[in-house]
């Protein structure tokens, strides 16, 4: 006989992570859309919408929403049951405090007129990018051998491996002026967004 356990939490707070991930991306898309002429989305970073007329609340919005996101998803995998080390609590935890810097500190204008609220924008920017791709990497190779969530680390593990990659070749890009550093940000930002859904899929399976 085969018994089928779900966690009724778990769904909630997955769906809500999903939900979260999509207002985000909605108002990124109506960003790039609206303020197309003011911000190129190939050579721009996406922090450049602050920077005209409603940009600024937005793009908060948009931060935020992510933030819910996390929050709810990391819910999520504790209601389901899925194990996570230490390590992988911290990474999760660090991943929202950069993300909350980058929300309450506006970046810097121009590269070479930095601000104390500006490096710790970036400061924030670089620690998100870094954390969930990593803490996700680990949480996969943990998850290995586990009868309930072994088919699962593959996939988790790929999307953290894209989201490693997209995060490396947007760092080089900060000391490469040639490169495309907002359409490599982009690219890493939807694998940050990816691996949220990710994990909040993950947790929906039931346990057999």
């Amino acid at each position: 006989m085969t018994t089928i356990l779900r966690s009724p939490r778990a769904e909630v707070f997955s769906r809500l992570a999903i939900a979260s991930v999509a207002a985000a991306v909605v108002v990124v898309g109506y960003l790039t859309t609206a303020l197309g002429g003011q911000v190129d989305p190939v050579r721009d970073p996406v922090s450049d919408y602050e920077f005209h007329g409603a940009g600024a609340p937005l793009f908060v919005a948009a931060v935020l929403l992510l933030i819910s996101g996390g929050l709810a998803v990391i819910a999520a995998m504790g209601h389901a049951g899925l194990p996570r080390g230490r390590a992988v609590r911290v990474l999760f935890g660090l991943w929202c405090a950069g993300l909350a810097l980058v929300a309450v500190f506006p970046a810097n204008r121009s590269a070479f007129d930095p601000t104390v609220p500006g490096d710790l924008h970036w400061f924030g920017g670089a620690v998100y990018f870094t954390c969930l791709p990593t803490a996700c990497w680990l949480l996969a190779r943990s998850l290995r051998g586990n009868p309930r969530w072994n088919r699962a680390a593959p996939r988790i593990r790929w999307s953290a491996a894209a989201g490693v990659v997209t995060a490396a070749a947007f760092g080089v890009s900060q000391f490469a002026p040639s490169l495309p550093a907002g359409l490599l940000e982009r690219l890493a930002l939807a694998a940050e967004l990816a691996l949220v859904v990710v994990l909040a899929l993950t947790v929906r399976q039931p346990s057999r």
